[in-house]
């Protein structure tokens, strides 16, 4: 029988091999505080539960990240204000990340989800300065390299199979939003190249 401690472990190793290997695609730099944060981010999620929260009624829902800003807004304390905008921050970063094909050409698309994420991350910076800087430093990259984080995650998770035109379609917003190599790579593949498109790439 797996203890939930051998599992815990196994997908350590495992988020962590992926990680390293969507760094080296991606060729970009990030420390090893927000490494370990998105590994856990992972692992958290692996558990679709984690997904959702208990409403009045102790039934699983899933919250809108617009009502977890409200949450946060109307916190009444400290440690509820930082639990609120962490939530939404991890679920904006997970949900782009993992299910960012889904998002494509949707009323809410994945734009919405950088920004409220990267917002959630850059306030987290703003709580914990006075009492944590390692912390504060660590949620400010993160708010700051948030579309690059969301690249990674969707690496760390993606499956390969056959593209169809849609399929193209979504890579090439994906190239545009987030600078994906990876993306690109798959364009080129297709003799589509990117960069003589005229396209806005987020700062490197």
């Amino acid at each position: 029988m797996v203890t939930p401690l051998t599992q815990k472990i196994v997908l350590e190793e495992f988020f962590h091999h992926k990680l390293k290997e969507a760094l080296k695609i991606q060729d970009i730099s990030i420390s090893e505080e927000v490494q370990f944060y998105l590994i856990h981010i992972m692992i958290y999620f692996s558990k679709s539960e984690n997904l959702f929260q208990k409403d009045e009624n102790g039934q699983l829902e899933y919250r809108a990240l617009a009502l977890k800003l409200h949450d946060s807004i109307f916190a009444t304390s400290h440690g509820e204000k930082y639990s609120h905008l962490k939530s939404l921050a991890d679920t904006a970063l997970y949900h782009a990340g993992v299910f960012y094909e889904g998002l494509y050409n949707q009323v809410v698309d994945v734009d919405y989800y950088i920004n409220m994420g990267g917002s959630a991350y850059q306030s987290l910076a703003n709580l914990s300065t006075g009492h944590r800087k390692s912390l504060a430093d660590m949620f400010a990259e993160m708010s700051f390299n948030f579309a690059k984080l969301v690249e990674l995650l969707n690496l760390c998770c993606e499956k390969e199979e056959e593209l169809s035109d849609e399929d193209i379609l979504k890579l090439l917003d994906r190239y545009m939003k987030t600078g994906s190599q990876k993306a690109k790579e798959k364009l080129e593949g297709h003799g589509i190249l990117p960069e003589t498109l005229a396209v806005n790439l987020p700062m490197q």
